[in-house]
C-alpha cells in the first residue's frame, strides 16, 4: 500500500516545533536545539523562575534514555511575561494541590503566598455536600389475620412478633432501643 506524505502548513507558527542553533530561553516544549559540541537535544519541559531565568529539561533525540536540565539566564530581547507575584504563585500551587487531591499545606492566610494558596485550593476543592439529618426511626405494631399474631416493625423490617398487643408493644420498645444503639 502506498501512502503519500501530506504537508500541512499551520497558520500559527508559534505552535510548530522550531530548531535552534544554541540554547535559548525562547525555546518551547518540542523544539530542537543543535548546540555546538552537544548532541541534538529536544526540549521536553520548561519553566520560568521568578527572577527571569528559564529552566529547560532536554533529552537527546536519539534513543538515549538520559535527560539534562539547563538553567539559562534571561536574554535581553526576551519577551517573557513578568514573573507572578507571591499571591499568584500560591494560587497556582493551591490549585495544583487541589487537583492532586492532596492535603492542603495552609488553612489560614498569614502572608500573600498562603492567602493565594488557600484561595486557589478552595477554588477547585469540592465543597462538602450537606447530608440531611437522619429520619427518626419509629416502630409500629400490626396484626396479622392469617397467623393471628402481632408483628413489630421498624421501618420496613419486622423485628418481632407476639400473641397480644401489650407483648408486641414491650418487644417494640426493647428491640427498638437495641436497634438504635447499633
Amino acid at each position: 500500500m502506498l501512502t503519500q506524505e501530506k504537508r500541512i502548513t499551520e497558520l500559527c507558527s508559534e505552535s510548530t516545533p522550531k530548531i535552534w542553533d544554541r540554547a535559548t530561553t525562547k525555546a518551547n516544549i518540542g523544539d530542537t536545539i543543535h548546540a555546538p559540541f552537544t548532541p541534538v537535544m529536544q526540549v521536553i519541559n520548561k519553566d520560568v523562575y521568578t527572577d527571569g531565568r528559564v529552566w529547560l529539561k532536554v533529552k537527546p533525540t536519539n534513543a538515549s534514555c538520559y535527560t539534562e536540565e539547563w538553567v539559562l539566564d534571561r536574554e535581553e530581547d526576551d519577551a517573557l511575561p513578568p514573573p507572578p507575584n507571591e499571591f499568584e504563585q500560591g494560587f497556582n500551587h493551591g490549585r495544583l494541590d487541589a487537583i492532586d487531591k492532596s492535603i492542603p499545606l495552609y488553612t489560614e492566610a498569614e502572608c500573600e503566598y498562603s492567602a493565594g494558596y488557600v484561595q486557589g485550593y478552595n477554588a477547585l476543592a469540592k465543597p462538602p455536600v450537606p447530608t440531611p439529618p437522619p429520619k427518626p426511626r419509629t416502630w409500629s405494631v400490626t396484626y396479622n389475620q392469617t397467623w393471628q399474631w402481632y408483628v413489630v416493625w421498624v421501618g420496613d423490617r419486622a423485628i418481632g412478633r407476639a400473641f397480644d398487643h401489650e407483648e408486641a408493644e414491650r418487644i417494640g420498645q426493647v428491640r427498638f432501643v437495641e436497634c438504635e444503639s447499633r
